[in-house]
């Protein structure tokens, strides 16, 4: 269930952070085409600038500089005299484009100050740029001019320029944008990974606690448990010895006493840091230790067709000075494992 909701949380951050950079991208790609629109303004009045200025000087071959204009510089153009009878126009845009074109251009200088053909002195009058829309979905820009050549001519100048769609500009970037959201994409994700790992570290810490604690509260707890009914069995089977069944009852009475701690102890852990437990001791004797856990044991094994001997040595050990729950208890498990892992008729010895 952790490692789920880690994937989701991951998948979410790598979601989340990945449209935000797409959209930086975005952010970045209309800059771009911002600052392509306005470079391409910039250029279409440069070359009508200078178009302009080479009219002036030699109206006469008007043909051999806009033509060199157009195959160079991609400047197409329409010229006229001040009759309005055209004298040139670009040979590489469809007659009906230019056309579409010159009345766009016509129509939008009639809203501004400046109108070619005007009264007054024949003066050189450049226009503004014009974002006009051709037969299709292509989009130029547009100027229109007024020249006063030195010959004491006045020609009408309109020049377009094709704009880059932003189609093709995106073409262009992607593979660029594409490299920076790739590489964008495989560090988000390696990043999130090592983020959710880190932040989920503690709490797979605490289950695994959790986990360590459930198995050692079912092996502490068997123990006494396989004791208590071994005994308990052994005393409904001889229920005709006195003696025998108060053994058993005394080895059950002794067990139940040992749970309860045993239960204490876990309810301990489970509310504090591992490590908090509290030793009582006291001056133990080791055979005695030894005969209560023989004892203890005896039936257990015995159900099992186990074989369970106590070698004890003819000196007495020595006292210890420890806790004796805690030492009984470490030997149960000893005891448990064994006769776990015992098949019948075989031999467990404690000496």
């Amino acid at each position: 269930m952790l490692k789920q909701l880690s994937k989701r949380l991951h998948l979410f951050l790598t979601v989340i952070l990945m449209a935000i950079i797409t959209l930086i991208l975005c952010f970045a790609f209309w800059s771009t085409c911002q600052s392509q629109r306005t470079g391409e303004i910039t250029y279409i009045q440069r070359m009508a600038s200078l178009i302009i200025y080479q009219l002036e000087a030699d109206a006469g071959d008007f043909q051999n500089v806009l033509s060199d204009y157009e195959t160079d510089m991609k400047v197409y153009s329409i010229l006229k005299n001040a009759e309005g009878e055209t004298l040139y126009e670009s040979p590489s845009l469809p007659r009906e484009e230019l056309k579409t074109l010159m009345d766009q251009a016509e129509r939008y200088l009639q809203t501004q100050s400046m109108s070619p053909g005007s009264s007054g002195p024949p003066v050189t009058e450049q226009g503004g740029y014009m974002d006009i829309r051709g037969n299709g979905h292509d989009r130029y820009y547009g100027i229109l001019s007024t020249v006063s050549a030195r010959n004491g001519q006045i020609y009408i100048l309109a020049l377009f320029f094709k704009q880059i769609s932003v189609w093709t500009m995106l073409l262009r970037q992607l593979p660029a944008y594409g490299i920076i959201w790739s590489i964008a994409f495989v560090c988000v994700f390696l990043a999130g990974r090592f983020l959710m790992g880190k932040a989920f570290e503690p709490t797979e810490r605490v289950l695994q606690s959790q986990r360590s604690f459930v198995a050692a509260a079912s092996h502490e707890l068997k123990s006494p448990l396989a004791v208590i009914m071994a005994n308990a069995e052994t005393a409904r089977d001889n229920l005709d010895q006195v003696q025998e069944v108060e053994g058993c009852l005394k080895t059950i009475d002794a067990e139940c006493l040992r749970m309860s701690r045993l239960v204490q102890d876990m309810l301990l852990l489970a509310s504090s840091d591992a490590g908090q437990w509290t030793l009582q001791k006291r001056q133990v004797n080791v055979d005695t230790l030894l005969i209560t856990l023989y004892e203890a044991f005896e039936p257990v094994c015995a159900g099992k067709s186990i074989a369970l001997e106590l070698e004890m040595g003819e000196e007495s050990y020595p006292d210890l000075y420890t806790d004796p729950e805690r030492l009984f208890q470490i030997l149960s498990i000893y005891m448990d494992n064994a006769v776990s892992y015992s098949s019948p008729k075989q031999l467990i010895r404690i000496r």
